[in-house]
């Protein structure tokens, strides 16, 4: 960990803007959507597989927009697009909280999924590609400490706003302070960002080739035409965006399964603490190890730890249980917040990364937009959420030995 001492000394602000960007994702992500579930299911009288299935769909949208939008990355000034990304993300929650009907709330989170989950994440984790290469594994993981600080912090919160306010007036609250706060977080943290890019173009060009720098090691900068047609990243991608579509599945639908395994809300509220916890611990060990060893190797294993949380899930209804498979899930994600940026970058270059992430991005949120409505459907056909973990762990096993697979055949090249 020690490693982490010059980095933050000499990238401090960079590194709080990835920061920043993550925590604030938070109104995009699923844990966040998923809370204020119950109210907007009853509100406009929706079921399981209704609501998750306008998610769904949403999500679907949202992955399809992002072949587009993402590539702006590679062509608007970040300080720009930033900003634009958190203003339209405040507009989103304020529509969230007048949706009166199906077709708004799909818009809603449509909005909320591109903006937060999509474009906000990615201009984080671009921004530590791109002009932190030499530890960009760790950078990576100190941004994503953002989501993981989000995620313990939010569930409570929100629960004290839906206890004093109404699911409208809390995302209304929401978007004022997206307004209100990160603009101000962005200028102070990007104050840098003019010196940083100049620096970023000349390595690209090859004109100013430092020692530890990932470009001049480069030998070919991947378009994402190129990308598409590599056999190896259908191999790859699957399991290493896998625990978007696990967890995304079961937290979407997280209050009915409580509700079916028993377990208090405040209780299963805390665990969201030790899932965080665990996660920063994880992403901070698995991304100084990524920049020794290499992203590639270590991304088959990424969704690994969650497959086996699955089973334990569907093992009893005990409280350890729940303890055990959040804990699971904690190192999966922390391991796909160390590796799935810098995975793309080491193996396929920094030049056209924000169309190559964008690519990656699409198939996490594709991947992500198929569970909620799955898992809807079979939870309204009555098939209980032991028998659900047990069927999306063999998945998730599967999908494990293809991305070893592809890292095998990776090693001939």
């Amino acid at each position: 960990m020690k490693s982490y001492i010059p980095l933050i000394k000499n990238d401090w602000r960079l590194l709080m803007f990835g920061f920043v960007m993550m925590f604030f994702s938070s109104p995009g992500q699923t844990y966040f959507i998923s809370l204020f579930g119950g109210e907007i299911r009853q509100d406009l009288s929706l079921s399981h597989g209704e609501f998750g299935g306008i998610y769904s769909a949403a999500t679907l949208g949202s992955a399809l927009i992002l072949l587009w939008s993402g590539t702006l990355l590679d062509k608007i000034d970040l300080r720009k697009f930033a900003l634009g990304v958190v203003i339209a993300l405040a507009v989103a929650c304020l529509l969230m909280s007048t949706s009166q009907n199906m077709f708004m709330l799909f818009l809603a989170i449509l909005g909320l999924r591109q903006l937060g989950q999509g474009l906000m994440s990615m201009s984080s984790s671009s921004t530590m590609m791109r002009y932190i290469p030499a530890n960009k594994s760790k950078a990576n993981s100190l941004a994503s400490m953002g989501y993981s600080a989000a995620e313990a912090m939010f569930p409570s919160i929100i629960i004290l706003l839906l206890l004093s306010f109404t699911w409208r007036q809390s995302w209304l609250i929401i978007a004022l302070v997206l307004v209100l706060c990160v603009p101000l977080l962005m200028l102070f943290t990007l104050r840098e960002y003019p010196k940083k890019h100049q620096q970023y173009l000349a390595d690209l060009a090859g004109n100013h080739k430092q020692k530890n720098t990932n470009y001049s090691k480069s030998k070919r900068q991947w378009t994402r035409q190129e990308v598409i047609r590599d056999p190896l990243f259908y191999l790859f991608i699957p399991g290493l965006v896998s625990q978007s579509m696990l967890y995304t599945g079961f937290m979407f639908h997280q209050i009915h399964l409580i509700e079916e395994k028993t377990w208090s809300l405040p209780f299963w509220g805390s665990l969201f603490i030790l899932f965080s916890l665990t996660s920063i611990v994880m992403s901070l060990s698995i991304g100084a190890l990524s920049d020794k060893v290499g992203a590639v190797k270590l991304a088959p294993f990424t969704g690994l730890a969650g497959a086996i949380g699955l089973l334990v899930l569907s093992s009893s209804n005990s409280q350890w249980v729940a303890i055990a498979f959040m804990l699971l899930m904690a190192v999966s994600t922390g391991a796909q917040a160390a590796l799935s940026a810098p995975f793309l970058a080491e193996r396929y270059g920094n030049k056209h990364f924000g169309s190559i992430k964008s690519l990656g991005t699409f198939t996490m949120v594709l991947m992500s937009a198929v569970s909620p409505v799955l898992i809807g459907w079979f939870i309204d056909q009555g098939v209980s959420i032991d028998t659900l973990a047990r069927s999306f762990s063999i998945y998730a096993f599967a999908i494990f030995g293809l991305a070893y697979l592809a890292y095998r055949l990776s090693l001939r090249e």
